[in-house]
C-alpha cells in the first residue's frame, strides 16, 4: 500500500519503529517467527507480515487529511471500521475519506439516522453504530442497513463498529483514534490496521 514501509530484517524494523516517518504500517516479506512477533508483526498473507504504527495527528484537520490519504487505497468491497472515544475525530476522518473518494453531499455524524449514503465514483455508506452499541445490540441489529449490498459496489465506513461488523467483508481497514483529555493539548493519534489478503503488497497475492 502507498502508506506502507517495507523492512527486510528485524533490525531494520526496530529502526523504522523508532523513526516511522509518515508510514502507517510496516511490511516484511518474511514468515512469522519469534523475532518478528516480538516486534508486534502479524501475518497478513503467505510470505508477508504487517505491523501497524501510531501516527501523531496535530488536530482534526490532520485527521481529515489522513482520511483523504487512506481513500487513495480503497476500492469497492472495503469495510472501514472506526473506533475511539467521543471527539476523537471519527466523523472528521470520514469527511476526509469522502473528499478522497469524490463522494457527494456533506458528511456529518449520522447518529440520529444511523446511516447516510453518499453517491460518487465510489459510493460511500457512512454508518454510526453508537446507538446500536449503547443498546447492547449485536451485528444482526444492523441487518436492515443492507451493509453487504452496499459493499458490492462501494465502501462502507462504520463508526463505533469494532466487534460488530468485521465479519461482513474479507477486506477490513480499522482505524483506532485517540485524543487527549484537553483539546488544547497535543496527543491525537491514529493506528491503522488492515485485515485480509486484499491488502497484501505481494504481486498477485490479492488474486489468490
Amino acid at each position: 500500500m502507498s502508506w506502507s514501509r517495507v523492512v527486510a530484517t528485524p533490525q531494520e524494523a526496530r529502526a523504522a519503529i523508532a523513526e516511522p516517518g509518515d508510514a502507517l504500517d510496516l511490511r516484511a516479506p518474511a514468515a512469522l517467527d519469534a523475532a518478528w512477533a516480538a516486534l508486534g508483526f502479524e501475518r497478513l498473507a503467505p510470505g508477508e507480515l504487517v505491523r501497524p504504527l501510531d501516527l501523531a495527528l496535530a488536530d482534526l484537520a490532520a485527521t481529515r487529511r489522513l482520511g483523504e490519504r487512506l481513500a487513495g487505497g480503497l476500492r469497492a468491497g472495503d469495510l472501514v471500521v472506526l473506533s475511539g472515544p467521543l471527539g476523537a475525530g471519527k466523523t472528521s476522518l470520514t469527511q476526509g475519506l469522502a473528499v478522497g473518494l469524490g463522494a457527494q453531499g456533506a458528511v456529518t455524524s449520522p447518529t440520529f439516522v444511523l446511516a447516510r449514503r453518499h453517491r460518487g465514483p465510489l459510493p460511500l455508506l457512512h454508518v454510526d453504530a453508537y446507538r446500536v452499541r449503547d443498546a447492547g445490540a449485536r451485528a444482526l441489529d444492523l441487518a436492515d442497513l443492507d451493509l453487504e449490498d452496499a459493499l458490492e459496489d462501494g465502501v462502507v465506513v462504520v463508526e463505533w463498529g469494532e466487534g460488530l461488523v468485521e465479519q461482513l467483508s474479507p477486506a477490513v481497514l480499522s482505524v483506532a483514534l485517540s485524543r487527549p483529555d484537553d483539546d488544547d493539548e497535543p496527543g491525537r493519534t491514529a493506528r491503522v490496521r488492515v485485515r485480509g489478503i486484499r491488502w497484501s503488497t505481494l504481486p498477485g497475492a490479492a488474486q489468490r
